[in-house]
């Protein structure tokens, strides 16, 4: 990678064997950026982190890479856990037990509609079971204390599906906490390591593009979802101080929304690079 007299690191152009594979993919706008585009690309950061969560809710998935399909990562919040009698979909910040169930694909590159087949799901006692394996629903609908079952998700468009954050807004809140936090308790898809950055740098981000290898995303709006981490998702119990720490910093509303423009794929390490 070429390293300009400015000190600003160019971002890598797409080839145009890349240019040629992506222009295959359903669903994800492939026209590059102009060539004078590229040139304001700077390299501020690396992707450090991808999460992935097959069923929204329970417990995801930290794999590698993931390829992009339509505005966000193939196979991500595609199912909910919802409550048999009402159909109302459950919440982990209503019920604990849900982020002890971890769902995640036997092979990261899963793309299309029928995925079933592919996941599998960690219990909290170790099992592991097919997602169309009823026993796991039958346990979790005992932790519930109601019958559960599972339902596809709602088909509704959204236009800014990737859930970001940057490791410096997490390190600000753990400095608020008191204490280490895991990133992976804000439930966000992409964990950004920008080294000069401030905490909630990518809230300057909104309205602005970003390359991440060979994908582009845009930044669209503050996360509308609220992120908030009441839970702890590694041993989920309720934990009032990190809550606080979240309103305090940014009245529980953390990380940014965002959809991928061009690209087909996301790999941890892969450079972020600021376009304008």
């Amino acid at each position: 990678m070429d390293h300009p007299r400015t000190g600003a690191a160019r971002a890598r152009r797409p080839t145009r064997a890349f240019a040629l594979e992506t222009a295959r993919l359903e669903d994800v706008e492939t026209e590059g950026p102009a060539d004078a585009e590229m040139e304001l690309a700077e390299v501020v950061g690396h992707l450090a982190g991808l999460r992935r969560f097959p069923v929204r809710s329970l417990g995801g998935e930290t794999p590698n890479e993931c390829l992009v399909a339509g505005r966000g990562l193939a196979g991500d919040r595609i199912y909910d856990v919802v409550d048999l009698e009402t159909g109302a979909p459950l919440s982990e910040l209503q019920t604990p037990s849900l982020l002890r169930y971890r769902v995640r694909y036997m092979d990261s590159h899963v793309r299309g509609s029928e995925l079933e087949a592919w996941m599998r799901v960690r219990t909290p006692d170790g099992g592991d079971a097919a997602l169309s394996d009823r026993s796991w629903l039958e346990d979790l609908s005992r932790r519930c204390g109601r019958p559960v079952k599972l339902r596809l998700a709602e088909t509704r468009e959204d236009d800014a599906p990737l859930q970001v954050i940057s490791v410096a807004t997490v390190r600000f809140l753990e400095q608020q906490y008191g204490a280490p936090l895991e990133p992976a308790r804000f439930r966000s898809n992409l964990l950004l390591d920008l080294p000069e950055a401030r905490a909630f740098e990518e809230d300057r981000w909104i309205g602005r593009r970003a390359w991440i290898g060979d994908a582009q995303i845009e930044i669209v709006r503050p996360c509308e979802q609220g992120i908030v981490p009441v839970l702890d998702a590694e041993t989920p119990e309720r934990s009032p101080g990190v809550l606080n720490a979240i309103v305090r910093a940014r009245g529980g509303r953390l990380g940014v929304q965002a959809r991928a423009i061009a690209g087909n794929r996301l790999r941890v390490g892969d450079p972020v690079a600021l376009v304008g």
